[in-house]
């Protein structure tokens, strides 16, 4: 009888210690705004990051395919309101019109927001005009918010 609780704890352990760790996915939240025709700064694109917000360090859409950041993050405040506008992302609405324009028939000429969402199977994303009288309902008081949040963090 010792025997068998002795090889069923060896067995429970050996079982145990092989157990994978999972890793929890990581999501990106990406944010702001731009504008194709322009002089100077063109776009204004914030990464919110495993708790950290980054601003991006470039001038346009037109600098890069891929849109690369700061490396030294934005205060804990930005970052927070970040992380509000994330809670508030209408995602029941919006994941089944991932790669769309939304209400942006005007974006080549007045530019628009860019909402995406990145982790290491690829990324989603959204352009949305900048009109609000032209916005979903579905998404109205998300637009209302980040527009509020992008002019309260600090812009380059």
């Amino acid at each position: 009888m010792a025997r068998i609780i002795l090889l069923s704890a060896l067995v429970f352990l050996f079982f145990a210690g092989c157990k994978e760790e999972e890793q929890p996915q990581v999501d990106a939240f990406i944010f702001g705004r731009w504008n194709l025709l322009c002089e100077g700064n063109c776009i204004q694109i914030y990464k919110y990051d495993q708790g950290k917000l980054y601003i991006d360090n470039m001038r346009s859409f037109r600098e890069a395919p891929v849109i690369t950041y700061k490396t030294t993050p934005l205060d804990n405040s930005s970052a927070t309101k970040a992380a509000n506008l994330r809670t508030a992302l209408p995602e029941a609405y919006l994941f089944p019109r991932a790669l769309q324009f939304i209400a942006c028939a005007g974006c080549e000429e007045e530019g628009g927001y860019y909402v995406a969402l990145e982790n290491k199977d690829g990324i989603a994303w959204w352009q949305i005009g900048k009109v609000p009288e032209t916005w979903p309902e579905e998404i109205k008081p998300f637009m209302n918010l980040l527009v509020q949040t992008i002019d309260e963090l600090p812009q380059e």
